[in-house]
């Protein structure tokens, strides 16, 4: 099987524990791998025999933005969930990073990843 893979997509997200991160936003980062048989795009080269990176970033922002969120976690089972109802793949990895933490000793990331197969 073949993967397609989005690295970085950035958006400002409502997703914390706190009401306060829940309110203001911050940014979040995600990266989503699907897998899928890609053989007839790659002979057809026809965007239409194929999943749309633009369609999932859409569909990834839309999801991201306009809720709010306690956990990263649940977030990201929401993205998977929703790619899987919605495009031909067999599985999909969602990698969910806050950018940044209310942690002073942490100058990196929290993340989160989950992987998820069409049943």
């Amino acid at each position: 099987m073949d993967k397609l893979i989005i690295k970085g997509l950035e958006f400002i997200g409502h997703c914390g524990i706190t009401e306060e991160e829940r309110a203001s936003g911050q940014r979040l980062s995600a990266d989503i791998e699907v897998t899928l048989d890609i053989s007839k795009a790659t002979a057809s080269d026809r965007l239409e025999d194929t999943v749309n990176y633009v369609d999932i970033c859409d569909k990834v922002l839309a999801i991201g933005r306009l809720e709010k969120y306690n956990l990263l976690e649940t977030l990201a089972e929401r993205i998977a969930a929703e790619i899987l109802k919605s495009y031909n793949v067999t599985d999909v990895v969602i990698r969910l990073r806050k950018c940044s933490v209310p942690i002073e000793a942490i100058h990196g990331y929290f993340e989160v990843e989950i992987r998820r197969k069409k049943s």
